[in-house]
């Protein structure tokens, strides 16, 4: 068992400490830890919840491999990691990829890209600071590949196709808006998709990001009707209740490098590194 010890920053229900700094914990995981004392407050094992005062230190217990990295690849510049869901790629306040990397890896990285908190898959990280700048300048040639694999709503999809459209965060709502002509304030766009299935009343696809903006897959999908499924933000309350889908099955699936010779990177141009297609859980619904 491994001991996970962090200090309340405010007055709160244990439970609701636990999952606010670590999002993998479930309320039903936490509910357990309870049942067989395996949470400490003050180094008072407790067996219900109680409430925490600021400063107050807080103890649980989970398996060893709990909260272990599922490395897809590393090498002396770069790692890239399988990300979990409700997680964060980096955080000031909660537990992250970057903490855990460090905390488990002992080494600072740096990561070059995101994915929503409840998206799954790939995500690049540098170990360097110049191996960062070559990452972030291929981010902005856009000369990495980004795939993903998504299941969408409905069955008339076109085979291929290039979606061109143009989006504009409202912070309000902290959704995005979607236009098909240019607004002021709006920037362009671009989802290219591939449809690999058909189902009863949903599609797999591939989809590769050509540009990388907030939301900006659910947030096309849904713009043509097509909206991801278990999104609770874009997608199809009614659909998503009766799969019992509590989060978007949308994963970033496969990554493909190039790089110019001359790069200190050049060593990966035309890589690809791809998840394996049992890492992606929301296939289970395409058997």
């Amino acid at each position: 068992m491994r001991a996970i010890k962090f200090n309340a920053n405010t007055k709160s229900k244990v439970s609701s400490l636990i999952m606010k700094f670590y999002p993998m914990m479930t309320f039903v995981l936490v509910k357990k830890l309870f049942k067989y004392k395996d949470i400490k407050l003050n180094g008072k094992r407790l067996s219900s919840d109680e409430t925490a005062c600021e400063g107050d230190e807080i103890c649980f217990y989970v398996q060893d491999n709990f909260f272990n990295l599922d490395i897809i690849f590393e090498d002396e510049n770069i790692l890239i990691v399988n990300k979990p869901r409700k997680i964060e790629v980096t955080s000031t306040q909660n537990e992250s990829l970057e903490k855990m990397i460090l905390s488990q890896l002992k080494i600072k990285v740096f990561a070059v890209h995101r994915l929503d908190i409840n998206t799954t898959g790939l995500v690049i990280f540098s170990k360097n600071e110049q191996t960062k700048a070559e990452l972030d300048k291929a981010f902005k040639l856009r000369t990495i590949e980004k795939y993903y694999y998504a299941l969408v709503l409905g069955t008339d999809l076109s085979e291929t196709c290039d979606l061109v459209s143009y989006l504009k965060k409202d912070d309000l709502s902290g959704k995005v808006k979607i236009s098909d002509t240019p607004k002021a304030g709006y920037e362009k766009i671009q989802t290219k998709y591939k449809l690999l299935k058909t189902f009863s009343n949903f599609s797999l696809v591939e989809v590769e990001l050509l540009t990388g903006k907030t939301h900006q897959i659910r947030a096309h999908f849904a713009h043509i009707c097509h909206p991801v499924l278990g999104d609770e933000k874009y997608g199809d309350f009614n659909t998503n209740s009766m799969m019992n889908l509590k989060y978007q099955c949308l994963c970033a699936e496969r990554i493909v490098f190039h790089f110019e010779k001359g790069s200190p990177l050049f060593y990966l141009d035309k890589k690809e590194v791809a998840l394996s297609q049992e890492k992606i859980d929301f296939l289970k619904y395409c058997k």
